[in-house]
């Protein structure tokens, strides 16, 4: 066991305790005068019930001591626990950024989360590159990646999940885009008929609010057509997920999120500003249930990361929920740590946290194991899964 792990379940005994508070000092006196008569009513049945006692040690263990039962960790072998009719996930195996055309091509896999199985190992469209970017249609069976050429043209591929779980080939969507040199792929959405792809791009070196250092854009892929594409300016961050079982976008800028009907084309040069709505309350939208209504993301406190959960509407915290240490968050450590799937509406989740894997149903959270770690993010923003 690697020490980052026993630091992760040394911090995870110790949160019972440090979250129990010391009982007053008159409750303890009390407890000792109960305690002091109670020896003194029992001593001379001691020696008569030493042999029970012996005999419950060694059978069943001394009843009422253990920590009440929660879900064990799933046992190597065994099927693993999945998101209920979505197992499928793109892990992208390299977990970096190549941009090199004299490099070996690195490969993605699509796996199953309720066997571990390998689905389709991937092989980027172009030579020498990884995919830099994915994402996944809400339904969990259509994937969506990003690569970059050397030159930095941008080109995109679609792989499909049949009925029967056979994936199909993977194939190039849209036309090869070229893109101004260190310019790349930050996030990416589909939605959920699979109709459109958004993606936002930024030169990593050049993220400040003094200018537009970006864009978000967005394709019809059935057509190829153009549908939109907005410079922004960020300094914390942008993303873009569609919401609801059509075609609007909530695009988040530095925690501001805007609404966008991406049904029909939009002019060039227009704004973001002008082409949409304000959408949600408080800011810190990580990721949106797929109804729009609830924005969940984590934050730090107290040497946890806590999963939030909030209305999108009102701004109100609906549920928080500890999912592991805060030395495990950030990049810190060689697994990720975050909100890996949720329902539609947000009553369940499925998190990692480190070496700690969570599924949260009503705000209960229940340790699970899945067939695999996810690893951490790693150099340049590269996305090493989709879900």
């Amino acid at each position: 066991m690697q020490d980052y792990e026993l630091r992760d379940l040394f911090e995870e005994w110790a949160e019972p305790l440090l979250a129990t508070p010391a009982p007053a000092v008159a409750a303890l006196r009390s407890r000792i005068r109960r305690r002091t008569a109670r020896n003194a009513t029992v001593a001379g049945l001691t020696l008569a019930i030493v042999g029970l006692v012996a005999g419950l040690l060694v059978t069943d263990g001394l009843a009422g001591t253990e920590k009440p039962a929660g879900a064990a960790l799933q046992a190597q072998g065994s099927p693993y626990p999945a998101p209920p009719g979505q197992p499928y996930v793109f892990v992208n195996s390299s977990a970096t950024f190549v941009n090199d055309p004299g490099a070996a091509d690195t490969p993605a896999e699509l796996k199953n989360a309720a066997t571990g199985a390998v689905v389709k190992v991937l092989w980027p469209v172009h030579r020498g590159v990884s995919f830099s970017a994915a994402a996944a249609a809400p339904g969990d069976r259509l994937f969506v990646l990003a690569q970059q050429d050397s030159d930095g043209t941008l080109s995109f591929a679609e792989v499909q999940i049949g009925p029967s779980g056979k994936a199909g080939a993977l194939r190039q969507v849209l036309r090869d885009l070229p893109m101004p040199a260190g310019v790349q792929v930050v996030n990416m959405a589909v939605n959920a008929p699979g109709t459109r792809l958004s993606f936002t791009t930024a030169a990593p070196t050049d993220i400040g609010p003094t200018g537009p250092n970006g864009s978000l854009v967005v394709y019809d892929l059935q057509t190829g057509a153009l549908i939109g594409s907005w410079p922004i300016a960020f300094d914390i961050g942008a993303s873009s997920q569609f919401v609801g079982y059509g075609n609007n976008l909530v695009a988040s800028v530095d925690n501001v999120g805007r609404l966008v009907d991406t049904t029909a084309p939009f002019s060039l040069g227009s704004s973001l500003l002008t082409d949409s709505r304000p959408y949600g309350v408080g800011g810190n939208f990580g990721t949106f249930t797929q109804d729009g209504n609830i924005a969940i993301y984590g934050v730090t406190s107290r040497g946890r990361v806590l999963l939030m959960e909030v209305s999108a509407a009102s701004g109100k915290v609906l549920r928080n929920v500890p999912i592991g240490p805060a030395s495990a968050a950030n990049g810190n450590g060689p697994y990720f740590c975050g909100l890996l799937w949720a329902s539609a509406n947000g009553h369940e989740a499925w998190t990692q946290c480190g070496t700690r894997q969570l599924e949260i149903v009503g705000g209960h959270a229940t340790q699970i194991r899945l067939a695999w770690l996810l690893p951490t993010n790693t150099t340049n923003g590269t996305r090493v899964f989709a879900w």
